[in-house]
């Protein structure tokens, strides 16, 4: 995935969003990739307890198809 790319939640169905920034931490034995993603449609539940933008690990998030 790369920047600008549409995404939707692993864990929260009806959950979308799109991806801000990508950073690889190279520090990490995989290189593990981080995605700054801001959310467009949230949870009710999850959004009352954190911000709308944050750092999600790939298996965090799927591609979203345009319908």
């Amino acid at each position: 995935m790369k920047v600008g790319d549409l995404i939707q939640s692993s864990a929260f169905e009806g959950q979308n969003g799109i991806i801000l920034e990508v950073d690889i931490l190279s520090n990490t034995p995989e290189n593990e990739t981080w995605f700054f993603v801001h959310w467009l449609s949230a949870n009710e539940d999850y959004t009352s307890r954190r911000d709308r933008q944050e750092w999600c690990r790939s298996w965090e998030i799927e591609a979203r198809d345009i319908p």
